[in-house]
């Protein structure tokens, strides 16, 4: 049997290594669907009460009076169509139920059914869509009703009516089953400290009356079920995260095992395999890069081609063109080390989070300093945000200082940020887009920089809304 080299033997290493660690990626990511397929039930009385709310480990529960001047009312007695007292004066009241999200998870498909402690009426359109189980008949009744939209013919339930609207008379035991309205923010429910659009708390309210009891009567809700889902991605997993770190640095030194055997087998072809290594790792840690944060998707590729044709039209070299695309490649490769949190967050960042989505740069010429296959490749990482007039960071330097090829890429860069779609605005017009490279040119921009894209833009070489969307 023929005894192995030692490039076979590191290679047989780390692709053994890459499919372990891929395999091990491949349980996290289906410990992740069973996380977030899991049915979840729990009951009030599992939980922690400290006289105002329901601790659970997901989440708190609080069911009381709203309170305030509109708490508590009296209601006249109720009488049958022959002039029968059924009850005498009853106390209505304004419950609250607050479900407030204190995991780190995304809790979402939660129902809540909520046990009736004492005979009592349920009234009022403000409760929205309810499933009412209902035995004051002696048989179960069940409807899913919603009191703000309903005609008389449609409610199978047992119920009186009055000016407020239906009333429906619950025995104790009897349940209403809340169902959370997506349109209303009520679900999903994101951990608190998430800044989105949607919430992190539901408010449902009812109203009930109870008969023969005074105003400052209350009822004690201290029995209810709910059911839910917890959702978390993978990414909010660290060991996920790790092992893509570990992942990508088996590929690295895969490739490195690859490029040293291409290098002593193929020596006349050296020039031309280097440029295809180079090629494909920077593609590589671009997919990575853009793992991490897919609302970016394609903008590398585009600021490098950007970047190309201007260093074409300013008289570079064809040598010196290529140098200038691979540098715009990797302009932003300092994002691997931004937090998905931040880098994926819809709301406005605050600003300590702005600080560290700014540090990508410092972050890039760190990682690319002693990248010396490309000269210079850490310049534009490190100064494509800097500005003309000297705004800019993270140096904060101006004109001439600011290198001319992070000159170049800034003005790239910022034209494929005008013309891609975002989450918060469609792309820019053509016009709107010139007319911001000359507002700004000896400002943000470099002028001649300027004069030369916006040549380009006019030529067709660059098109104005050929990106649809910034994650396609």
């Amino acid at each position: 049997m023929k005894k192995l080299s030692q490039f076979q033997k590191n290679m047989i290493a780390v692709v053994v290594a890459i499919i372990i660690t891929v395999l091990a990626m491949v349980a996290v990511y289906t410990w992740s669907l069973h996380y977030n397929k899991a049915d979840r039930q729990v009951s009030l009385s599992d939980g922690r009460f400290d006289g105002e709310k329901y601790a659970f480990s997901d989440f708190t529960v609080q069911i009381g009076p709203r309170g305030g001047d509109s708490g508590a009312w009296l209601k006249d007695p109720i009488y049958d169509e022959a002039g029968n007292e059924i009850h005498g004066a009853s106390v209505g009241t304004i419950y609250e139920i607050i479900l407030y999200n204190a995991s780190d998870a995304t809790i979402t498909d939660w129902e809540m059914e909520v046990f009736v402690p004492e005979y009592m009426w349920l009234n009022n359109a403000w409760n929205g869509t309810m499933e009412l189980r209902q035995t004051t008949t002696g048989e179960e009744l069940v409807q899913e009703l919603d009191l703000s939209e309903y005609t008389q013919k449609e409610i199978i339930l047992d119920y009186y009516l009055d000016h407020t609207g239906p009333m429906i008379p619950m025995n104790e035991g009897d349940s209403f089953v809340y169902i959370p309205s997506q349109a209303d923010n009520e679900m999903p429910l994101v951990p608190s400290e998430e800044d989105k659009d949607v919430k992190d708390k539901a408010i449902v309210g009812f109203i009930i009356y109870v008969p023969d009891q005074t105003l400052d009567y209350v009822a004690v809700f201290d029995e209810a079920v709910i059911t839910y889902h917890m959702q978390k991605s993978v990414w909010d997993y660290p060991v996920f995260v790790f092992l893509l770190v570990v992942l990508s640095i088996y590929v690295v030194i895969f490739i490195t095992l690859v490029v040293s055997q291409i290098r002593v087998n193929k020596l006349l072809r050296q020039q031309k395999h280097d440029a295809q290594i180079i090629e494909q790792s920077i593609s590589t840690f671009i997919n990575f890069i853009e793992a991490k944060d897919p609302h970016t998707k394609g903008h590398s590729e585009r600021v490098a081609r950007y970047s190309y044709l201007l260093a074409q039209k300013m008289g570079y070299s064809e040598r010196e063109c290529n140098r200038i695309r691979y540098v715009a490649l990797m302009h932003d490769c300092g994002k691997i080390s931004i937090p998905v949190s931040i880098l994926q967050k819809k709301g406005k960042l605050t600003e300590e989070e702005y600080e560290v989505i700014k540090s990508h740069t410092t972050y890039g010429n760190q990682m690319l300093r002693d990248f010396s296959s490309i000269d210079g490749i850490n310049t534009g990482a490190l100064y494509h945000h800097e500005r003309y007039d000297g705004k800019g960071y993270p140096a904060g330097i101006s004109g001439e200082e600011i290198p001319m090829i992070a000159r170049i890429i800034g003005v790239a860069d910022s034209l494929d940020a005008m013309n891609s779609n975002r989450c918060y605005r469609p792309r820019l017009t053509k016009d709107v887009i010139i007319k911001e490279l000359l507002d700004n040119k000896g400002k943000q921009f470099d002028a001649t920089v300027v004069d030369y894209v916006i040549e380009l833009i006019n030529e067709g070489k660059i098109i104005i809304g050929e990106e649809v969307t910034e994650t396609e």
